[in-house]
This record gives C-alpha cells, sequence and structure tokens, in this order.
C-alpha cells in the first residue's frame, strides 16, 4: 500500500496495488512424451480456479476446452499429442497463465523375428536337423518384458531378445512378446507364429511323397481340418504328436472329411496317409 497526497487539494488517497504474486506451471509425474494408448494426468499448482486450453503444433490460435475447469487434466495418445497445453488461474482474484506445454508421443516400428542357423524353411515350418540349431532374435527397441512361448505356454527363463534351440523335444510353435524400454507395459508381438522341427534327418521323416490325390486345408488349423480325397481307394488316416503318441486313427472314403483339431494343444502333428497305393505323411500345425 502507498498513500499519495495531492498537495492542492485536501485530501490523500490510499492506493493499492493489484499485481499477481502467483506463477503458474504445468507439470506430469513422467515426461510429456506418451506411450501407445497411454492417458497421463497433467496438473499445475492449487489455486482459486482454472481453465485449460490447447493448440495444435502447427497452429495459432488457443482453443478454450471446454468443462477442463480443475487442477488436473487427462491427455490422450493419439488425440492430445502434438498438441500445446496452457492453463489460465486465478488466485484471489489475480489471473495468470502459464507457459505452454508440448505433448508429444513415441512411435516404434513393429517387432521382427530374425531366424539365424543351420535349417530349412519349407511347408510353413522351420526344419532343423539334430545336432544343428535354429535361433530366433528380436530387434531393438524391443528389451523389456520378454517372453518367449511354446505351444501357448510360457518358457520360463526365457525373457531375452533371443532363443536357440537344439533338442527334438523343443519341437513346436514359437512365438514371442515383448516392450519397449521407454514404454515398458506396450506389450506387442510380431503377429506370426514360429513353427520349428527338430528331427533325425537321416530317417526322411519329411522327406515323403505327398500324392495330388489328397489335400487338406487350413494349414495351419484352428479347429476343424478338412481333408479332400480323390482316391479310389478308402484310406487310412493315423494322426500322431510330436512325440509320436497316437492320437486317433481313421478310415475315410473318396470325397471331404473333416477332424476337430478344437480340443488338441498348439503344436505339430503329423497326419500319416496310406492305403495300398498311397503312403506319405504331412505336418499339419495346430494354432
Amino acid at each position: 500500500m502507498r498513500l499519495v497526497c495531492i498537495l492542492f487539494g485536501l485530501f490523500c488517497y490510499n492506493f493499492i496495488s493489484a499485481q499477481c504474486n502467483h506463477s503458474p506451471t504445468i507439470e506430469t509425474e513422467g515426461d510429456f512424451i506418451l506411450c501407445p494408448s497411454e492417458v497421463i494426468q497433467i496438473f499445475t499448482q492449487e489455486y482459486d480456479a482454472y481453465q485449460w486450453f490447447k493448440k495444435s503444433f502447427s497452429g495459432t490460435e488457443w482453443e478454450i476446452i471446454p468443462g477442463e475447469t480443475s487442477q488436473f487434466l487427462d491427455v490422450v495418445q493419439g488425440v492430445d499429442d502434438l498438441f500445446y497445453f496452457n492453463v489460465a488461474t486465478t488466485l484471489n482474484s489475480c489471473s495468470e497463465t502459464s507457459p505452454e506445454v508440448l505433448i508429444d508421443s513415441w512411435v516404434f516400428a513393429g517387432m521382427v523375428v530374425e531366424s539365424s542357423g543351420n535349417y530349412i524353411f519349407e511347408d510353413d515350418l522351420f526344419k532343423v536337423c539334430l545336432g544343428d540349431s535354429i535361433t530366433f532374435s528380436i530387434g531393438q527397441p524391443y528389451n523389456t518384458n520378454i517372453q518367449w512361448y511354446k505351444d501357448g505356454v510360457p518358457i520360463e527363463g526365457e525373457n531375452g531378445t533371443s532363443i536357440t534351440l537344439t533338442e527334438q523335444e523343443e519341437s513346436g510353435v514359437y512365438f514371442v512378446e515383448g516392450a519397449p524400454g521407454e514404454c515398458p507395459d506396450y506389450i506387442v508381438s510380431p503377429g506370426v507364429d514360429l513353427p520349428v522341427l527338430i528331427y533325425d534327418c537321416n530317417l526322411n521323416i519329411n522327406d515323403v511323397f505327398y500324392d495330388s490325390k489328397i489335400t487338406l486345408y487350413p494349414n495351419p488349423v484352428n479347429d476343424i481340418l478338412t481333408i479332400r480325397s480323390e482316391a479310389d481307394k478308402n484310406i487310412t488316416i493315423e494322426l500322431y504328436d510330436i512325440n509320436g503318441k497316437k492320437i486317433l486313427i481313421k478310415s475315410v472314403n473318396k470325397g471331404v472329411s473333416q477332424f476337430d483339431f478344437t480340443n488338441l494343444v498348439k503344436g505339430i502333428y503329423f497326419t500319416k496317409f496310406n492305403n495300398d497305393d498311397i503312403d506319405f505323411t504331412k505336418i499339419i500345425i495346430k494354432n
């Protein structure tokens, strides 16, 4: 307060300065870079009243955000990234506006699995001879919360960026999921399975004659496998799991037959077909 006297008058007047004494800022518990699908809360200090504003990255005009009149504001990746935000605050009838902040977001390339080792890839299957190996690896930025799976089951201890398979009992259908270090909760997978068959190549288990009179679809199969036979004679079909256990045996006639794989566990199966004219084995992958 200051006292100002008018020399040529009879009165003195008191003038009160109304200068604001608060300086709002915008904060968050982490940073202002959003992970995919993330929602964060930005906030300012505690005052009497608030109004939030936003402006696009290339825009010049600030827009009022209707209804956002609290100390806190939720911002959503995919909606609010690449926008500037500020907040007008009031304290003791005096208003001040915060400096602006830019909300940004992380963008990641899709996860890719690379394979190396001594193998061949055919019939949508990685085939490895006993004594050889195959290694699957994922690259940056996916280096956090990694889990490898075999036949739909997490593999205990396999949490690194690569996995190497060498043993026959390791045959199966693999996939992996993981997250970037910057966004550990953003867990993704490549979206493809990795079927692996490790076997004694001297047995020629896959060097079989596939007769054009028999077709199977779909392969890989989720539930119903359809077999179409153009053979003139009945065919005996035997289904085995990866360990050689016989799952079923069935005789089919010429035409279309169906087999229900719904209750079978995810993995690799062998379907053996034979009659007097044909004798071959086909690998079936159950998703």
